[in-house]
């Protein structure tokens, strides 16, 4: 058993399900899901010292981001919207000023106003997809739709969306 192997256990551990959520939007398959954290442990146990990481969870989220991106440079085959999807791993090192938790807040309020003025259908599936986080296929099937309707209400949503935050009016 590895030294780091306790570290892992207390410090790491506790964020799987956060790490699997990340990996879920860039892994074609669970599989896939389970092989990238299944590689995570295995770098952090391999690690020569781990016990100066002061932000284990920041550290774990980057390290699966280096190991998709050592993927994609070896596949060569890089998808647009996994690219993206990398960005949502970054994990900020400290935590965010007052400030910036009352403007993200703010922010929030004013997001989630804009998507209950989308048109009924729309709004769930765009609620369903985004705030919810499940799948296109979950969707559909939450919501007794075809995948092709999924598709398009969230093509629709996010271009009434990107309308409706240029609008003044939407802003109150």
């Amino acid at each position: 058993m590895s030294l780091n192997s306790g570290w892992v256990t207390v410090n790491v551990l506790p964020f799987e399900a956060e790490l699997r959520a990340g990996m879920r939007r860039l892994c074609a398959t669970p599989d896939d899901v389970d092989d990238l954290v299944q590689e995570v442990y295995c770098r952090l146990l391999r690690s020569a010292s781990v016990e100066h990481i002061a932000t284990p969870r920041a550290f774990a989220m980057q390290v699966a981001k280096n190991i998709m991106l050592d993927r994609f440079r070896r596949d060569c085959a890089l998808r647009i919207d996994m690219l993206a999807s990398l960005d949502d791993l970054d994990v900020p090192e400290a935590s965010p000023s007052t400030e910036r938790v009352a403007m993200a807040r703010s922010e929030l309020r004013w997001v989630l106003r804009l998507i209950d003025r989308l048109p009924r259908r729309c709004r769930q599936v765009y609620r369903a997809r985004r705030i919810q986080g499940l799948s296109q296929l979950e969707t559909a099937a939450c919501l007794g739709l075809s995948e092709n309707v999924v598709e398009k209400e969230m093509m629709r949503g996010s271009r009434l969306l990107a309308e409706m935050s240029c609008d003044p009016a939407a802003c109150a």
